[in-house]
């Protein structure tokens, strides 16, 4: 065998092995990318208010945040309360606790909510059983098959690095022998008035090549995850620095006071927040957990990505600011870090991100399917051809019918 034919064996068995998983993930991959527009549209009474007041006055954070935790049924909202600089838009609370040890999704968890509260009135317009919700389950078949983490992760993962090892091979078999008009028209053009598996043979190969870099790019953020090396490659491609940096320093704490100071602190905080970031999406807060803990606030600056958050913590007994990690003062290899997740589905280019992202999902959903007909109608006609050969052999072996004399 010569190179191309080791990469041809390689690229054939190791499509056939982990073709089934690759056309798992893009399908899954393709159907998450729009998930939060159809939730808005799906649940859209459970998500906006029907009527918001003149005033635009809210119920204080402590009280919309325990009518909150009543309704999810706990103590204390460990996630905090989502407020939002859309008037229209409900308030959320998440909660979240793990299950027993399992080989499954279902029960690795044994509760995720999230109510939704009307911050003026403070009524709960719904509970989202986040467990059983589609574009849930879609995204726990994306991350591990529907597994346990520790057990389907693995198997995504290394799919997913076979699928990069795929691309590769697929562009040195793609590479035209010879760049004239009738090579580039086979490597650049689907012949659509052609035979069957011409067609499917172009789809494979033509596709595939249009939407290498693309698919690169898709697999390689899908990595992030599980390999320390992509989140430091990134930080690289920013820097030039592979290392990371320092986590957070000394912890900030809150400073027990004497004497009561201020009168929901709480409010005091979100606001000071929203006039930290008076153009935010939306801000997240968390209650202290101990007498010493800071309300935590995480500024989300719009709807559609995640990158830009920023953390902000506030002393609990005065609602003052006493941090801030913000997304402004990060290196660029910190910013392409933190871009990472946006990039996977597309959000970093907004709606023709996200539609770019939704069709190349779509081509590597196609690629082993393209694929493993081409493998399995070579194997079909080989099978033939081994069949009627075998008949002219048994043939010619047998012994011939003597004529009397």
């Amino acid at each position: 065998m010569d190179f191309k034919g080791i990469v041809l064996f390689l690229h054939r068995w190791l499509g056939l092995i982990t073709g089934l998983v690759v056309l798992i993930l893009s399908i899954t991959g393709c159907l998450y990318v729009f998930h939060q527009e159809i939730s808005d549209w799906v649940r859209h009474d459970t998500f906006f208010a029907d009527q918001v007041p003149e005033t635009q006055q809210h119920l204080p954070i402590e009280e919309l945040q325990s009518k909150a935790a009543d309704a999810l049924g706990v103590e204390q909202l460990s996630y905090g309360i989502t407020t939002y600089k859309n008037p229209q838009k409900n308030w959320s609370a998440m909660y979240y606790e793990a299950g027993a040890d399992s080989w499954f999704y279902f029960g690795s968890m044994k509760s995720y909510k999230t109510a939704y509260i009307n911050p003026y009135n403070g009524k709960i317009e719904g509970i989202v059983n986040e467990k059983t919700d589609f574009f849930q389950i879609i995204k726990g078949i994306h991350w591990s098959l529907l597994l346990a983490t520790p057990i389907g992760q693995p198997i995504v993962v290394w799919s997913t690095v076979v699928f990069i090892i795929l691309l590769i091979s697929g562009m040195i078999l793609w590479w035209p022998k010879k760049w004239n008009k009738a090579g580039k028209q086979k490597s650049f053009k689907i012949k659509w008035g052609s035979t069957w598996r011409r067609v499917n043979y172009d789809l494979h190969n033509v596709l595939g090549f249009y939407f290498l870099m693309l698919s690169l790019i898709i697999a390689f953020t899908g990595l992030y995850w599980y390999f320390p090396f992509a989140k430091k490659s990134m930080h690289f491609l920013g820097t030039g620095e592979y290392a990371l940096p320092a986590g957070p320093g000394e912890k900030v704490v809150s400073t027990i006071p004497d004497t009561k100071t201020t009168d929901n602190p709480m409010d005091k905080a979100y606001n000071n927040a929203w006039n930290q970031y008076p153009k935010a999406n939306s801000i997240a807060l968390v209650a202290p957990a101990d007498s010493q803990a800071t309300i935590s606030a995480t500024v989300r600056p719009d709807g559609e990505t995640y990158y830009g958050r920023s953390y902000l913590e506030f002393d609990q007994y005065t609602g003052e600011l006493l941090a801030a990690d913000r997304y402004k003062d990060k290196n660029a290899g910190e910013k392409l870090v933190a871009m990472n997740y946006d990039i996977h589905i597309g959000a970093i280019g907004g709606l023709p991100g996200k539609i770019i992202a939704f069709f190349a999902s779509l081509i590597c959903a196609s690629l082993p399917v393209t694929g493993f007909i081409i493998w399995w109608d070579r194997k079909k006609r080989q099978w033939a051809r081994e069949e009627r050969l075998a008949k002219r052999r048994k043939k010619s072996d047998a012994p011939k019918e003597r004529i009397p004399a």
